[in-house]
């Protein structure tokens, strides 16, 4: 079972890309529907920084006036670009580490692809730990099948695969279990 990537997030949302000379006030209409998103700032194909409203709140508190001053004044500029290829488990341990101001997704030729937000970074911690659960349950069933193959090929009991695979257990009628009957629709 493959580990997810970084590329298979939503990566496409939660952020709006503009130019280094985007004055504050033009982001602010955006920012003001979704306070959530932040505000990648690009050059070419590169991204450079990112504004928040909280950036903009604090700039304001210190006075600047946000209808004349571009966002390349107030971006912060730790960025942390992986390519989108990066399984998840490498790549939240890198975040973690850094601890950067924005993680800008690429594709293999260091092409802009996407945003990975604090959402995302929580789905991807849940959906690494399902993908981790899901491969320990798969390691488990292959080594009880290949065990129960052995078995069976050793004493040929006449116990099949498909029966341990569907939980079936000669085991119950000895103890007196009896599953219940299945019912005939017919």
């Amino acid at each position: 079972m493959q580990e997810p990537t970084v590329a298979d997030m939503s990566i496409a949302d939660e952020h709006i890309v503009v130019k280094t000379k985007t004055r504050i006030s033009s982001v602010c209409e955006e920012l003001s529907q979704n306070p959530a998103h932040a505000v990648l700032v690009k050059v070419g194909s590169e991204i450079l920084g990112v504004v928040t409203a909280r950036d903009i709140f604090a700039s304001m508190a210190e006075g600047i006036n946000a209808t004349k001053v571009k966002v390349e004044k107030i971006m912060r500029t730790d960025i942390l670009t992986i390519p989108g290829p990066t399984p998840l488990s490498i790549a939240l341990d890198v975040m973690s580490r850094e601890k950067p101001d924005a993680i800008v997704i690429t594709d293999n030729d260091g092409e802009y692809l996407g945003y990975f937000s604090a959402r995302d970074y929580r789905e991807a911690t849940r959906k690494l730990e399902s993908h981790q659960l899901m491969s320990v349950r798969l390691n488990r069933s292959r080594k009880a099948i290949t065990k129960q193959a052995e078995t069976s090929d050793a004493d040929d009991s006449g116990e099949d695969l498909l029966d341990l695979l569907l939980g079936g257990n000669n085991d119950d009628e000895e103890e007196g279990i009896n599953p219940p009957a299945m019912i005939n629709l017919d």
